[in-house]
């Protein structure tokens, strides 16, 4: 593996997996907060779109399944890189609550609303993991991870 520069870019041309991880995972927080605040207005706006779209809850499943695994492999590489536990256990707990929102069974409301806060702390959580690994490494001899 060659040496990298700090915006994960490899200097002998190729691409490093962590910051695409971190920035897949900030956009699809992004997606799923347009989601859940814009399709209910939606909705409420214009019945008929209910029948149209559906309620496929196996949507939400799936995207907490893709979320997991993209967001332990950002989480991981960015921790070998700057030590910090921090941005691992908030993504840690921003994934609890967009599954709780998924797999809970709640009312509407209550669903959407822990969606949103699972959302926005695991977007954060990313947004740290994405800064702390531009910034010098705090592990000497680990800045060539992923």
């Amino acid at each position: 593996m060659g040496k990298a520069d700090g915006n994960g870019r490899r200097l002998d041309g190729g691409w490093r997996l962590r910051p695409v991880a971190d920035r897949f995972a900030i956009g699809s927080s992004a997606a799923c907060l347009i989601h859940c605040l814009l399709l209910p207005l939606a909705i409420a706006f214009a019945p008929g779109l209910a029948s149209v779209i559906g309620a496929n809850e196996n949507l939400h499943l799936l995207i907490f399944m893709l979320a997991v695994p993209a967001s332990a492999l950002a989480m991981l590489a960015g921790y070998r890189r700057h030590a910090l536990i921090v941005p691992g256990m908030a993504a840690l707990a921003g994934l609890g609550l967009i599954g709780a929102g998924a797999l809970g069974g709640f009312r509407l409301a209550i669903e959407t609303s822990v969606t949103i806060a699972g959302s926005i702390l695991l977007a954060a959580a990313h947004l740290w993991n994405l800064r702390a690994n531009k910034a010098p490494s705090n592990r000497p001899g680990t800045g060539l991870q992923l």
